[in-house]
């Protein structure tokens, strides 16, 4: 609840500074002109999916040595500095989401269909007395691993959109709904809903998350509109200014207070995404690409890094070279072996394809 009041303060800061100086701020347009799909939105599912890696990591190094407290503070940070990650993976996911034809197929070939088969093996894997029911809870619940609680959250969306449509993509409404969203957001964020909604529906509820969704269909409806170079080198300041601020707080949380952040805060997702907006451009080139590719793989990565996480678990991260080298380590492996994997099954059907267009 701290943290939630913090945002919102930061936030009360920024809308000061944007009224002070009558700075207009250009939503982020989901089809850049002539240019199809906008790169950008890949690049942050990029970030994001680097950010859930982190803050597995840092339960992987408490479990260790939760008495190097400098060790643990600092992943710790790091952990906490990644919490925007799933909001924004919820985010981008709703930019592009429309209801046509084949909605669900491509929903259950790409989602449902992966998800069901890393449960199957991840439940034999990583439990050792099996019960079919205790199976299907943790599947419905996306329990089998930490991490997958994602894809039930995201399927209730998607029956979201996929009922009310309409409305949700209806201009009239657009500004209403987000507002309206936003207060169920807070409301749940502070604890309101905790003693009405199951105690086993808490984590896969949507209403810790539906903010974002709704932005997310608030955006993809959004117009491009003219950049204006003055008043973006001014927004560059603001972001700057509250950054400074932030890390302030996130350093002051972390390694005074000790406090672990949960997914769903409001305010420090949308200031991360809105902020990385304006700061992407300017990144190197390359730097982008390898985000962005790790972006359009997040689902290998999101599927395969809790196997991963699970099975090094059996292994001291300091035995990779102490903490530093032991943190590169584990997450070049939990991100590397799964973007390999990916590499590998994609190069495949490449070639699969070639050769049977070759056989016609």
């Amino acid at each position: 609840m701290e943290w939630e009041l913090l945002g919102i303060i930061l936030t009360g800061l920024a809308a000061l500074y944007l009224l002070v100086f009558h700075i207009p701020y250009s939503i982020p347009h989901p089809l850049a002109a002539r240019q199809g799909r906008e790169t950008r939105f890949d690049v942050l599912r990029g970030f994001a999916m680097v950010g859930i890696v982190l803050i597995h990591i840092h339960s992987y190094f408490q479990f260790f040595h939760p008495a190097d407290q400098t060790v643990t503070r600092t992943t710790l940070f790091l952990s906490n500095l990644s919490r925007f990650s799933v909001p924004v993976f919820i985010l981008t996911s709703a930019i592009f989401l429309r209801k046509k034809e084949g909605y669900w197929i491509s929903k259950l070939k790409n989602l449902v269909l992966p998800y069901s088969l890393a449960s199957c093996l991840g439940y034999l894997v990583k439990y050792n007395n099996y019960n079919i029911l205790e199976f299907i809870q943790f599947y419905l619940l996306g329990k089998v691993f930490a991490p997958f609680y994602f894809v039930p959250l995201l399927i209730q969306f998607y029956i979201l959109f996929y009922l009310f449509d309409k409305l949700l993509t209806n201009n009239l409404y657009s500004k209403s709904l987000l507002f309206i969203s936003l207060l169920l957001n807070l409301t749940s964020n502070l604890g309101f809903f905790d003693s009405i909604l199951p105690k086993e529906y808490h984590s896969i509820s949507i209403l810790n998350y539906i903010f974002f969704f709704v932005l997310g269909i608030y955006i993809g409806l959004s117009y491009e509109e003219k950049e204006n170079t003055k008043k973006k080198d001014e927004l560059s300041i603001l972001f700057l200014a509250l950054t400074v601020l932030f890390l302030f707080f996130l350093i002051l949380y972390s390694f005074g207070y000790v406090v672990d952040f949960k997914n769903h805060h409001i305010v420090y997702p949308i200031f991360f995404f809105f902020g990385i907006w304006q700061i992407l451009p300017r990144f190197n080139r390359k730097v982008s690409d390898w985000i962005s590719y790790i972006g359009n793989n997040s689902l290998f990565i999101f599927l395969l890094h809790p196997f991963i996480i699970h099975m090094m678990h059996s292994v001291d991260p300091y035995s990779f070279g102490g903490p530093i080298l032991g943190y590169i380590v584990t997450l070049v492996l939990n991100v590397g072996i799964p973007i390999i994997i990916a590499f590998t099954i994609q190069k495949g059907k490449f070639l699969y394809r070639l050769l049977h267009s070759d056989e016609r």
